[in-house]
């Protein structure tokens, strides 16, 4: 009687309810009002007779038969179950299921109801994180699991209810799971009794929500990482080595410009042997050392020193690395493997030029989400290692794509819905075919609300740096790392600031912006070509005019730093008092 009496004493009503459904549990609570049931044997298997059926309740309880038809579990064995604990409860004065004349659509839980749930939804969590995820993995396969991760970064998730029972509503499979303890009970609306592919989506869910699991990490388990040729990676990064030495050992001034050469030389060979980020670093480091050997006012020995040091340090980690695996950390990858991201509702903010350190120039549209109110990149690039700076061109008139019928220039100004998307881990959205894009609305027609921009609008500084600087720092290696990371623009409104000062020494400009506290933001933007038109504008800023900032932060030398992406001036996105 007592192994009966622990494994009844969780059982309420929602836990019946999931072994069958809310109508089968109230037909068995009248059948109970009869009377007509008595309890037969409480051994291994227990006997109840119901009416004119006998009952068999088994461990686990989804498994216990009845002598009627039914195939599935049926008021009789409902019954019986009840009647097994009511039979524990007067024998070991244990509380029993409620009556029912108190069974409603919401019935008044007594105390100890709510700690016998409580318990149960204990056990049950328990159980879920015990799940093997290899087993769950095996069962649902990589495509389901990396839809499952685009979902979780989309903000898009089932709708999950806690109780004895937790259930899990798949609306992209169309199935309800309810998961009981033990997880051999559970139930799925496809009717299969194994652990089916719904069943292993819910308990996936519920890690993933419960923090057992992270949309990163199902990603990293799924996604096939490439191999390496051990020998190749070892003897590129000595080569790297030898010469970062004799760099170091020559000295700047003595260096010979036909360096130049064989650091791009060795970014050929850096690509060769699949170094994607290697490749960068030495492209960066070209630049640096051209700056200086033509005398640029932008060059600075301390920027040198610590690419040198960086770099140094990263070929002796790769030459280092036992594995695969640590080697692709360093290595970086050439393309991004894309990941479902559902459909998406995304408000064109900015368009950004770049040149990146790996020898490519384009354009990047940065979007917000609507929903989930996360940053998503696009970006169009095309190859100019070879190219003369005379002859690169922007690409703002180039080609929508999903099948948009406007220009890269357009995106920046349109709310889009896309259908089907597909995104990287860094939320940067794939061209592919298989998505579909719809214009919903151009912004020349509307004005940006304080609301579209979640939460990184910022007035207040010391707020900005707890939130965006402080819980994001990184290790000295990983600083001013390779091109593509994660986006975090933010939205700054000052409310004074200084004039604007352009150094002839640094060819930077510097401008310092403040909160009403006065702690300051410097915007500072090196010279360049590109960049010229940027810097007059920011020049006639004054505080009687002060436009709304979007730009990307860091800290240097102990101080908030911000690169302008976009300027928009009162009235142009929003009416007066709309941001106050």
């Amino acid at each position: 009687m007592n192994n009966w009496k622990t494994l009844l004493e969780n059982v309420d009503d929602d836990y019946l309810i999931g072994m069958s459904n809310k109508g089968i549990v109230k037909r068995a609570y009248k059948d109970k009002e009869e009377g007509n049931y008595q309890v037969l044997s409480m051994e291994e298997e227990a006997k109840v007779c119901v009416g004119s059926e006998t009952v068999t309740v088994c461990v686990p309880l989804g498994e216990s038969k009845c002598s009627c038809p039914s195939r599935s579990i049926c008021r009789h064995v409902i019954l019986g179950i009840m009647a097994l604990k009511e039979q524990t409860a007067k024998e070991g004065r244990q509380q029993p299921l409620k009556e029912a004349a108190a069974y409603t659509e919401k019935p008044q839980e007594t105390e100890q109801a709510e700690v016998e749930k409580s318990d149960l939804k204990e056990k049950l969590m328990e159980e879920i994180a015990a799940c093997s995820f290899g087993t769950l993995k095996k069962i649902l396969g990589g495509k389901q699991l990396l839809a499952i991760a685009g979902q979780m970064r989309a903000g898009y998730k089932p709708k999950i209810e806690y109780a004895s029972i937790i259930t899990v509503e798949l609306q992209e499979m169309g199935q309800k799971v309810k998961l009981l303890f033990p997880l051999e009970y559970s139930t799925c609306t496809c009717h299969k009794k194994e652990l089916c592919v719904h069943k292993a989506a819910a308990l996936v869910w519920c890690k993933l929500e419960a923090g057992l699991l992270s949309a990163g990490e199902l990603e990293e388990e799924v996604l096939t990482k490439p191999s390496y040729d051990g020998q190749q990676v070892r003897e590129t990064a000595m080569q790297m080595q030898l010469y970062l030495d004799e760099l170091l050992n020559t000295g700047l001034a003595r260096t010979s410009p036909d360096g130049l050469d064989y650091m791009e030389r060795l970014a050929i060979i850096s690509h060769n042997a699949r170094l994607v980020r290697f490749e960068g670093y030495w492209r960066a480091l070209r630049d640096s050392y051209e700056s200086y050997f033509k005398r640029k006012a932008s060059f600075r020995v301390q920027t040198l020193m610590v690419q040198l040091a960086r770099l140094y340090q990263r070929t002796v980690l790769l030459q280092r690395a036992e594995n695969d695996s640590q080697i692709y950390e360093l290595a970086g990858e050439f393309k991004a493997e894309y990941l479902p991201a559902g459909d998406l509702d995304l408000t064109g903010i900015a368009m950004e030029h770049f040149e990146s350190q790996a020898g490519y120039e384009g354009e990047t549209i940065y979007f917000l989400e609507e929903n989930t109110r996360q940053w998503y990149t696009f970006t169009w690039a095309k190859p100019v290692f070879y190219e003369k700076s005379g002859r690169r061109g922007r690409g703002e008139k180039a080609k929508a794509p999903w099948g948009l019928p406007f220009s890269l220039e357009d995106m920046a100004i349109s709310r889009i819905h896309l259908t089907n998307a597909k995104a990287d881990r860094r939320r940067r959205l794939s061209s592919s075919q298989e998505t579909k894009g719809e214009l919903t609305e151009r912004k020349k027609d509307r004005r940006l609300q304080r609301g579209d921009l979640g939460g990184w609008y910022y007035r207040d500084f010391d707020k900005l740096f707890e939130e965006q600087i402080d819980k994001k720092r990184r290790p000295w290696l990983k600083e001013q790392e390779e091109d593509g990371e994660e986006v975090s623009l933010v939205f700054i409104r000052p409310d004074s600031c200084e004039e604007a000062v352009f150094s002839e020494t640094e060819q930077k400009l510097f401008m310092r912006l403040f909160d009403k506290a006065g702690r300051e933001i410097v915007v500072e933007v090196a010279y360049s070509k590109r960049e010229s038109w940027g810097i007059r504008y920011l020049e006639r800023i004054t505080s009687k005019k002060l436009p709304c900032f979007l730009g990307k932060i860091y800290f240097k030398d102990g101080r908030i730093r911000m690169y302008p992406v976009a300027v928009f001036e009162k009235g142009e996105l929003w009416e007066d008092g709309e941001f106050e």
